[in-house]
């Protein structure tokens, strides 16, 4: 037995200790957070350099779907082995994918290697908030918060305009390169400052289960991003995939039943706490991150505005993350609440998505910028405040599980909302083109530069566009069917964008309504130990909290377990 691996790693380090530790943690929070941020920037050029505007929502959802399947096997992993090697193995992964990321030739390469940048991302995100689990109890943990939202939101101050500025003055591959140097800094900062502890005993992996669940995520996740786009919704290969999906969740469900280490114990649904903050980080990843990667298409292509414009009219929704951030994170440590803080960012973000639903071609950019403030005001006080309350929500042997599991809802919902939004994009701008360009048009200049001209990003590709541009002038009226073929792109991606925001205003107001039914827990005032009180699925919480309902299972001894 080695005591001091089960004993919490707040309670083995010193302060001084500590604060080197969380500077190390935000230096690798920085690196995934920043290429989120200046990736969707870019976005536009990339499309209109390797081509490939049908495989838009694959830029974003290949990497998201392997940081989904990889982050609950990393949660688990940690808990049982510690986060040491698994934070540095998935700084490393995303620094050498981010260099194929910048060499790729084409778009199938590239959707290709952030697929594995992907592995490296979801390593680092489930290692970097378990992490903090284990160093602060969750009534000091909301003042913490601030310091690693404002890495975030450094990261997407930084990012949108740095990216902008790399993809107009070098190249949009310099999006991916600039994540060496950050992650060269951040391995050896953790190595030296993060301590080795796993866990006594010896467990016995799920590795059938984590199997079975990455086989369910995958099958589910490639059906929502081909049915309408590849397949129709009712052919054979989206129905497979959808039935594949339900039968491995089935048998991942009896896997865990039976495991004496599950990868996601299935009793800590029973906590209504727990299952109604993974709701609302799901609705709110639909909402608001599968929206937020369409912007930067709708400014840079219906308003002309350059990809560092692009990326500056998007910075204030970081200053209104870290402001309510900040905020909400010591509001939370010193009231003990966090219900109605929750609800009132869920209204903040439904209003922001609302008001995204009136874009035009005759929108200021400040405008954007303002609505953007009011998202990230929302921002700030919803998703910080959902990793203390799931982490609080249970004992202190699942705290990787369930950070890990808080993330792969929001993940999922993420993917869902880009695949959904992709497709919404894609089918809205191509039949409102059709309709705004007219068939005389069309038969002027003929079957192959219309449908050049059928994708919105050929504008920003100025070799391209310059060449569809000499030949449709050699028409008659050339130089007016030219402005008429760029008010139907323009207007078309207008409607397009405005569906979207209205979809992930729908969104925003489901997450309203859940974090309006979230119980609400007193804040346990130290690392171990169980919940503060366990809310069943028929409780509304709205009232007093009773005594402490049944503990959590215990696994057996010989699991690896620690007792509570």
């Amino acid at each position: 037995m080695n005591p001091a691996a089960d004993t919490p790693l707040g309670e083995s380090l010193n302060n001084r200790q500590k604060w080197l530790l969380l500077g190390s943690l935000m230096i690798s929070l920085f690196v995934g957070a920043l290429d989120q941020t200046v990736v969707s920037t870019a976005t536009p050029r990339i499309l209109a350099d390797l081509g490939g505007f049908g495989l838009l929502s694959w830029l974003f959802t290949s990497y998201m779907l392997t940081s989904t399947v990889i982050i609950p096997l990393v949660g688990k992993l940690g808990d049982i082995y510690g986060r040491k090697l698994f934070l540095i193995g998935g700084v490393f992964i995303f620094m050498v994918a981010s260099a194929a990321c910048g060499a790729a030739p084409n778009m199938p390469v590239l959707i290709w290697v952030r697929a594995v940048q992907g592995l490296g991302g979801g390593m680092i995100f489930a290692s970097v908030f378990a992490t903090m689990g284990d160093l602060f109890s969750p009534a000091e943990r909301g003042k913490y918060i601030g310091l690693f939202t404002g890495m975030f939101s450094l990261a997407s101050i930084v990012g949108p305009a740095f990216g902008g500025f790399l993809t107009d003055n070098l190249s949009w591959r310099w999006v991916f390169y600039v994540n060496i140097p950050v992650s060269l800094i951040a391995m050896p900062a953790i190595w030296f400052n993060l301590p080795s502890k796993a866990r006594s005993g010896s467990p016995k992996l799920d590795f059938l289960g984590a199997a079975l669940l990455s086989a369910s995520s995958v099958m589910a996740l490639l059906a929502l991003v081909w049915a309408g786009d590849k397949y129709a919704w009712g052919s054979a290969e989206i129905i497979g995939l959808f039935a594949g999906s339900a039968v491995t969740l089935a048998l991942f469900i009896w896997q865990e039943l039976r495991h004496p280490e599950p990868i996601l114990p299935l009793h800590l649904f029973k906590n209504r706490v727990f299952l109604v903050s993974n709701l609302i980080v799901f609705t709110f990843g639909v909402g608001v991150f599968g929206a937020f990667q369409f912007l930067g298409i709708y400014v840079q292509t219906a308003l002309d505005a350059s990809a560092t414009t692009s990326g500056v009219i998007s910075m204030p929704q970081s200053l209104g993350v870290l402001t309510t951030s900040i905020i909400g994170g010591w509001l939370i440590s010193r009231t003990g609440k966090y219900r109605w803080q929750t609800v009132f960012g869920t209204v903040l973000i439904a209003i922001a998505l609302g008001m995204l639903t009136q874009l035009s071609l005759e929108t200021k950019l400040w405008h954007i910028s303002a609505i953007m403030v009011v998202l990230g005001l929302g921002f700030g006080l919803v998703l910080p405040t959902m990793s203390v309350v799931v982490q609080n929500a249970v004992s202190y042997q699942y705290i990787g599980v369930a950070t890990s599991s808080s993330q792969f809802f929001r993940q999922i919902g993420s993917v869902l909302g880009i695949a959904v939004f992709g497709a919404i994009l894609a089918n809205t701008y191509h039949s409102q083109f059709a309709e705004r360009f007219s068939a005389e048009d069309r038969a002027t200049v003929g079957p192959i530069i219309t449908a050049q001209l059928d994708d919105p990003t050929v504008k920003l590709n100025d070799q391209q566009y310059a060449r569809i541009e000499a030949q449709v002038l050699t028409f008659d009226g050339g130089e007016a069917i030219l402005e008429r073929a760029r008010s139907a792109q323009g207007e078309s991606v207008v409607s397009a964008i405005r569906n979207i925001y209205l979809a992930a205003f729908g969104a925003a107001l489901v997450c309203a309504v859940f974090a309006i039914a979230m119980p609400e827990l007193p804040l346990r005032r130290t690392v171990q130990g169980g919940p503060p009180g366990q809310v069943p699925l028929g409780s509304t919480g709205t009232g007093p909290p009773g005594p402490a309902g049944p503990p959590e299972p215990v696994p057996a001894p010989g699991t690896g377990a620690p007792g509570l």
